[in-house]
């Protein structure tokens, strides 16, 4: 009786170990960590909102305001706000380039030209640099397993791997398009209208950043260029090219 019993427990041991192993479960700590992250994003979104409407009413009085060191400084700040919000996904801070040169007319033009690259290198580098055991941490606490998985792809294998891995598994046309000419890609990405909808300039630019697929310099020639015709064309002919005169 003894042997059966003493003998069962291994026995039992023996079948488990041939079981394959369970999929962790979302324990509560990650829950509430989860939980904080979207409290966090939502304070997030809130604030840059609240922002958003703060920087169109600010820029918008721009007219009534007097003495020319105070107007000076008023577009300085005004283009400080316009370089943070073209940085930032999802935020429509081209509107308020726009807005700059309709009430500023062409004499303000290439310094929204230096803003807007500038924004967007910012919003380059800080994808270019983020820590990914950390984003791969927030991206866990939230359940995205896809993104996760993604995130230790870039951290194990170097960009010419996931090149060729990418022009394998995409097809022939899209493969040139995101393979061999990421970069005139990128550059029309960032003059298509709509692109709001994934992230806009401020989000694309990130993304790039953070798929560590692009080489610094080249993006910024490739950014320099993208974004110049507008300023261009508004600093020799003037804003009529928006009043459509």
């Amino acid at each position: 009786m003894s042997l059966v019993v003493g003998s069962f427990p291994a026995h039992r041991r023996e079948m488990q170990s041939d079981l394959p192993p369970k999929t962790p479960s979302l324990t509560k700590p990650a829950w509430f960590r989860a939980l904080i992250w979207f409290a966090m994003f939502t304070g997030i979104v809130i604030g840059l909102h609240t922002f958003l409407s703060w920087s169109q009413n600010f820029i918008g009085e721009m007219n009534s305001i007097s003495g020319t060191m105070t107007m000076a400084g008023v577009i300085a700040i005004s283009l400080l706000i316009y370089a943070v919000l073209i940085a930032t996904p999802f935020m429509p801070g081209i509107e308020v380039g726009i807005a700059l040169l309709l009430l500023q007319g062409a004499a303000v033009a290439p310094f929204v030209y230096i803003a807007t690259v500038t924004g967007l290198m910012v919003a380059y580098l800080i994808g270019r640099t983020i820590p990914l055991p950390w984003l791969r941490k927030v991206f866990c606490d939230l359940g995205l397993q896809t993104i996760c998985t993604y995130l230790d792809r870039i951290a194990d294998s170097n960009p010419a791997e996931r090149l060729a891995s990418q022009r394998k598994l995409l097809p022939r046309w899209l493969s040139r398009l995101t393979v061999d000419y990421r970069y005139a890609t990128l550059g029309l990405l960032l003059n298509v209208p709509g692109t709001f909808a994934i992230g806009g300039g401020g989000g694309i630019m990130m993304v790039a950043g953070l798929s560590r697929l692009f080489r610094g310099w080249v993006v910024l020639i490739t950014v320099m260029i993208a974004t110049l015709p507008i300023p261009l064309i508004v600093w020799i002919v003037g804003v009529s090219v928006f009043e459509g005169r």
